[in-house]
């Protein structure tokens, strides 16, 4: 990747050469001054409509400025808001205004579906197999999440304590970290962590190994922080960039291997299991 020290961002160039630029094109150019962050989400036509120009000009707009592409156009553009030439900083969004409910129904299910086919290349059977028989076998175990992470974790928890499993998660950091500090050897923390680089699961994930705790993560694929202390590495594959509307298929896959776990844990005791769960429902449902 080039050094992105050394390219000039999307700002620049149109400061550079706002005189040479067609009214239209300057209308586009300004929308884009105004709203730099904005226009990361807005497709061609988007932008068009929001510059009230056309598309043609910002096709324009694009080559007389250089840009390879439309996309190259953002990736230049996140330069200026993200100090960074970073593909991953690039809204992965397919929505206009007023798109119709068919339309998001389908391609939101499809982006599952491929979501899900990449989940099962990249979790790793011996890693998971590893990871069940650490949970089951430690005395304690410590869930770790911030945000959709965090509700991940609290879904896991809810199931593990059906199983009758000691756990302990609180979406409070403050009360995860002194969780993690307090583990020791023969107990478990689990951190969840889509990008693998929270502070404070980073920070999680050293207490509980300096106290000789063994820790699992799950974080999406590829090399981070995270992952690299973990014991034990669950991957969920790389779906989302980084600056995103929100967790979607992230969220859903780290879901899918908490499923996996459980159902793996319930099939390892079939018998035992159905009398934890049994003695969880009938306490439940008085």
């Amino acid at each position: 990747m080039e050094n992105i020290h050394q390219i000039p961002g999307a700002l620049y160039e149109i400061d550079a050469r706002w005189e040479s630029l067609s009214e239209s094109e300057k209308r586009v150019a300004a929308y884009v001054v105004e709203h730099p962050k904005k226009v990361l989400h807005l497709n061609v036509r988007e932008l068009a409509k929001q510059a009230e120009s056309s598309q043609a000009a910002v096709i324009r707009f694009c080559k007389h400025l250089d840009f390879e592409s439309f996309n190259n156009f953002k990736l230049r553009l996140a330069r200026d808001v993200f100090d960074t030439y970073d593909e991953r900083y690039v809204p992965d969004l397919d929505l206009e205004s007023g798109t119709e409910a068919d339309v998001v129904i389908h391609t939101t299910i499809e982006r599952l579906q491929r979501s899900f086919a990449a989940l099962e290349h990249t979790l790793e059977g011996e890693s998971t197999k590893k990871a069940v028989a650490c949970i089951q076998g430690s005395s304690k175990i410590a869930l770790f999440g911030i945000g959709a992470s965090g509700l991940v974790a609290n879904d896991f928890m809810q199931k593990l304590a059906r199983l009758g499993s000691s756990v302990f998660y609180s979406p409070d950091t403050d009360l995860q970290l002194v969780a993690a500090a307090a583990l020791r050897a023969g107990e478990c923390a689990f951190i969840i962590s889509y990008s693998g680089e929270k502070a404070e699961m980073i920070e999680a994930a050293k207490l509980a190994k300096k106290n000789g705790a063994t820790v699992i993560s799950l974080t999406m694929s590829g090399p981070n922080t995270l992952r690299e202390l973990a014991d034990i590495s669950l991957m969920v594959p790389a779906s989302e960039r980084i600056y995103r509307q929100g967790a979607s298929t992230s969220r859903i896959n780290q879901l899918a291997v908490i499923d996996i776990l459980y159902s793996l844990m319930l099939s390892s005791n079939l018998d035992a299991s159905i009398e934890a769960i049994e003695q969880s429902m009938a306490a439940t449902h008085r």
